[in-house]
């Protein structure tokens, strides 16, 4: 994840890019200036926090079951910012228009979050990255690399 987090950030326009953790390997935080990601544990799941280029702090923002697919969405969320930033073709539209993936069972938390499921891998995600992520899921982290890769060139 670490070096993801310094290569998108790069290409994202971020200053100051850097990654830390707790000696226990309870958080990351994933730092710049401009915006920021926290994860830890709690209660078995990996949850994320973000900061924004303002500092302000937003608790539970998403929570997973695993750190794969942690990874997985993060690689997600920081190639789509990069390539918003490098004005490359957007991908998020076109996966979200195929809808809730059927393969990936949807339970509605409250108005606009749900926790997906696809086997024991579970996700709680806001939408629309809950209806993109739930086609993400079962790829492997380099089905996702390719996909987000398009139009970059070698890495």
């Amino acid at each position: 994840m670490s070096s993801n987090w310094l290569y998108w950030s790069r290409l994202s326009g971020l200053t100051n890019a850097n990654v830390s953790a707790a000696h226990d390997g309870s958080e990351v935080r994933f730092t710049s200036d401009d915006y920021s990601v926290y994860l830890r544990q709690n209660d078995g799941w990996w949850v994320l926090d973000t900061v924004n280029d303002r500092g302000q702090l937003h608790t539970d923002t998403a929570a997973f079951t695993s750190l794969d697919l942690v990874e997985k969405y993060l690689l997600w969320q920081w190639s789509s910012s990069a390539r918003n930033n490098l004005r490359l073709p957007r991908i998020g539209p076109k996966i979200y228009s195929l809808g809730h993936d059927p393969h990936v069972h949807f339970s509605k938390i409250k108005e606009g979050i749900y926790e997906l499921q696809k086997g024991e891998s579970k996700a709680i995600l806001s939408e629309p990255a809950a209806t993109i992520f739930s086609h993400l899921m079962s790829k492997t982290l380099d089905e996702i690399e390719q996909i987000v890769s398009e139009g970059l060139g070698a890495r």
